[in-house]
């Protein structure tokens, strides 16, 4: 049982917090083309963040990297 505890405290000490409002933050991670994304979204004062790796990026860099990568699937809705 103690093991049980230790784990579940080691998950309590890895939670994000935000710096604007101290809370908790949630985290959605991505893989596009091989590069790991993540956006850090705080659900109290609505502070985004994106990061590739350790490294904080602007959204705008991480949408254009988005729209510079060639389509792998797109369907035509006007078709149907």
């Amino acid at each position: 049982m103690k093991q049980h505890t230790d784990h579940r405290r080691a998950q309590e000490t890895d939670v994000l917090q935000c710096t604007a409002c101290g809370d908790a933050l949630v985290e959605i991670n991505l893989l596009i083309d091989g590069e790991q994304l993540t956006m850090r979204s705080c659900s109290i004062c609505d502070t985004r963040s994106w990061h590739r790796g350790d490294t904080e990026v602007d959204l705008g860099g991480v949408l254009a990297d988005l729209s510079s990568t060639r389509t792998r699937y797109r369907r035509d809705l006007a078709s149907r």
